[in-house]
């Protein structure tokens, strides 16, 4: 991996350890929260909760290459939470062992992979919308932008105050878009080390074609220009001809460009 995709997994480690460490205890366990390392790997996942933004494992093979025992061993943590059926494993093809062959006698099998995109510190293009775009600094706040996330991205709503938990870490920027008093969209930022780390992203159903979500884009590089980023990643599902996914094209018009795509290997459904 080259210093590019390093900062990006980096940050987005920080992301997911911050997601577990800011998390309520009362949440936590009523969504069964996990988290362990297996060799250079994040493990998570959630027991009651089925979303695979929940349940993947993250930086396998940043740092050590991925061998058949790393994958068995990863595999038995989820086994053991009850979360055997459905959770990703994030691999670059270039880490494993023996290339696709390290997978051969496991359960699992490849499934689309998440592509990553990288942005230059440049200004974001305008973006105009009548929803007011606010950042998020109180309980009421951190609770709309919970509860709009936790439903886009086919989480329980048990889960909303785990993301809603964000809003202690002073790394994360939260926004949300309101038309008046009823919250619209939601997006967020962690900022570390001069790097900028954009997530969770969603638009209630109701105000799509708003502009929520552009506008919650361009707040956030505003945001990370102001603090003097110098690099700026997220990341949404590997396009493909039966599903374009919307949020990719999205992401290209903010002046984000493709980096580097990671292979997801998955149970059988």
């Amino acid at each position: 991996m080259n210093e590019t995709d390093t900062a990006s997994e980096a940050i987005e480690r920080e992301a997911l350890l911050s997601l577990h460490r800011y998390c309520p205890a009362d949440t936590r366990q009523e969504l069964g929260l996990f988290l362990e390392e297996v060799s250079d790997g994040l493990v998570a996942g959630a027991t009651h909760d089925p979303s695979i933004l929940l349940n993947r494992t993250l930086g396998l093979g940043t740092s050590t290459t991925i061998t058949r025992s790393v994958i068995d061993e990863v595999d038995e943590v989820y086994q053991r939470h009850g979360v055997a059926g459905r959770y990703f494993l994030h691999v670059y093809p270039e880490t494993l062992a023996q290339g696709p062959k390290t997978f051969e006698g496991t359960r699992l099998g490849p499934v689309r992979g998440w592509m990553k995109f990288e942005r230059d510190a440049i200004p974001s293009p305008e973006r105009e919308t009548e929803l007011s775009i606010r950042r998020v600094t109180d309980e009421q706040g951190a609770a709309d932008f919970g509860r709009i996330v936790a439903a886009a991205f086919g989480m329980t709503p048990a889960a909303g105050p785990l993301l809603a938990g964000l809003v202690e870490d002073p790394r994360w920027h939260l926004f949300v878009s309101y038309d008046g008093k009823q919250a619209a969209g939601a997006g967020a930022l962690m900022i570390a080390n001069g790097v900028a780390w954009f997530e969770w992203g969603a638009t209630d159903p109701k105000f799509r074609r708003r502009g929520s979500q552009g506008a919650i884009m361009k707040a956030r590089i505003e945001a990370a220009l102001a603090a003097g980023c110098t690099m700026m990643f997220t990341e949404t599902g590997e396009a493909s001809g039966d599903d374009p996914q919307h949020s990719y094209g999205n992401i290209q018009r903010y002046g984000f460009r493709e980096g580097i795509l990671r292979q997801n290997w998955s149970p059988p459904a």
